[in-house]
């Protein structure tokens, strides 16, 4: 029990001796009082090798602390008191005895901690907007050697605004939490979830066309509106969003962001519509993409497309063309995005120029 109670005194001291403003005078009572002279070597040997990551021996580590000793009187007659322990033991090991070129008094474990909170948003554990722009200038770079492709989507809660006027604030970061913790739980691994700021929330997706990037907006946006947030308070939200690709809508990460940025505009004007045309999917506009309907034994349709939207899409075609009920076919946009589909037309409507608008559902 003595030795575990040691221990934790000088786990405690360890932590203490990392504080700015803890004095040496201080320290020097502490170490008095939790270890008799014999065991002072053993304790300043765990303590001088935790504080600076330097190997120490009992023997080593008290002649270097009679040094620290020593500088530590003369920098209280230069600077006057108090003299903290940290100024003491950096002025010895990297000006004196130039041990550490670097010098830290963080342990490794503290070092990790520190490194997860500078690039984590603290209220929802998410990634936060620093490490969004590194990661994804990362990806576009890997995707530019690999000729690979990336999906971003940029994501932010309907009605948020007045869940914090009715509700209060406490209640609003409740409901981050959750859509945040909803957001990690539908992502692989390989993806990265990352508050953009206020109520906004970007995905980037590796590997991932726009057409698999609708498919994830909409699993994440339906088990958004059909969760209460928080829990079994029965107050309910739901979700916009706005997805780009690279390199199809661009090929910088500030192009990418401003594209999906639109995109997100346009989902809010449509989920505002009322009545009859009133969308249950966003639809987007997509350029250079074309659909192909057919087999190549049989004759192909190839029409530029108007829209997309998850589960439907529209292209334009020519009047006077009869167009087949259903078939296999493909969306194309460049040629590193190409997803084969099963089409089914719906609907068709006129549209300037002798040509239609065709609706179709696909899967």
């Amino acid at each position: 029990m003595d030795r575990e109670r040691n221990a934790l005194s000088i786990a405690r001291l360890a932590r203490l001796g990392r504080q700015r403003d803890f004095s040496f005078a201080r320290f020097q009572r502490s170490l008095d009082s939790l270890a008799r002279p014999e065991q002072k070597a053993e304790v300043l040997r765990r303590l001088l090798t935790e504080w600076t990551g330097l190997p120490h021996g009992p023997r080593e580590a008290r002649e270097r602390w009679g040094d620290i000793e020593r500088i530590a009187t003369k920098l209280k007659v230069a600077l006057g008191p108090p003299v903290s322990l940290q100024t003491a033991l950096f002025h010895y090991f990297h000006s004196v005895a130039g041990l550490l070129v670097e010098p830290r008094i963080v342990s490794e474990k503290d070092l990790s901690v520190l490194r997860v909170s500078a690039i984590t948003d603290p209220l929802t554990g998410l990634y936060n907007r620093r490490f969004l722009m590194e990661h994804l200038n990362r990806e576009l770079a890997r995707a530019e050697r690999t000729d690979g492709i990336v999906a971003i989507m940029l994501l932010d809660l309907k009605g948020f605004k007045a869940v914090n006027d009715h509700f209060g604030h406490p209640t609003g970061d409740a409901v981050l939490v959750k859509t945040a913790r909803i957001i990690r739980e539908l992502l692989r691994a390989i993806d990265a979830g990352c508050r953009w700021g206020g109520d906004e929330f970007v995905v980037v997706l590796p590997s991932t066309d726009v057409f698999s990037a609708f498919t994830v907006a909409e699993r994440i946006r339906s088990k958004i509106a059909e969760t209460a947030l928080p829990s079994g308070s029965g107050l309910q939200v739901g979700l916009h969003y706005g997805i780009a690709s690279y390199p199809a809508d661009g090929r910088t990460v500030d192009f990418l962001l401003k594209v999906a940025d639109l995109r997100l505009y346009q989902c809010r004007e449509q989920a505002s519509f009322e009545g009859p045309e009133k969308r249950h999917h966003p639809r987007f506009a997509l350029n250079d993409t074309n659909v192909r309907i057919g087999s190549n034994t049989e004759r192909r349709w190839n029409a530029p497309l108007v829209d997309v939207s998850y589960g439907g899409l529209a292209f334009r075609a020519r009047r006077r063309e009869k167009l087949p009920p259903r078939g296999k076919g493909e969306i194309l946009r460049l040629p590193l995005e190409r997803r084969p589909v099963r089409i089914r037309v719906l609907n068709s409507a006129p549209l300037p120029g002798g040509t239609i608008r065709v609706g179709c559902v696909f899967v």
